[in-house]
């Protein structure tokens, strides 16, 4: 009996070790995959919102100002993305802040462009 238990207690150190690192990384990758990696992408792709707010016209040629934030600089609001991945502010904000800490992405004239 003494046997299996020291057999099953030297059986189940290594998974008590090793199971909460995996855990985690199995975590970041979850994040990166489904989360993150979709703003890069609308990043790289350069895709419109949806709702674009439409300014008082003053004269033809009049653009929205934020088709001119992003087609010029490049740079999103979380707004923006967010209308464009349909997703909350929150979900966005947590993602930006993730990528601004892996230094993916900078913030830009109120926005966020890739680095």
């Amino acid at each position: 009996m003494t046997k299996w238990l020291l057999a099953a207690i030297a059986a189940g150190a290594p998974t008590v070790y090793y199971a909460p690192k995996k855990v985690l990384e199995t975590w970041d990758w979850y994040l990166d995959r489904f989360r993150d990696r979709p703003i890069l992408d609308v990043m790289r792709d350069v895709r419109l919102p949806k709702n674009l707010t439409v300014p008082n016209p003053i004269g033809p040629g009049e653009v929205s100002p934020t088709i001119i934030s992003i087609a010029k600089h490049g740079s999103y609001s979380v707004g923006d993305l967010a209308d464009i991945l349909d997703r909350s502010h929150q979900s966005i904000g947590k993602s930006i802040r993730r990528l601004r800490a892996q230094g993916k992405i900078e913030l830009d004239r109120g926005g966020f462009r890739l680095k």
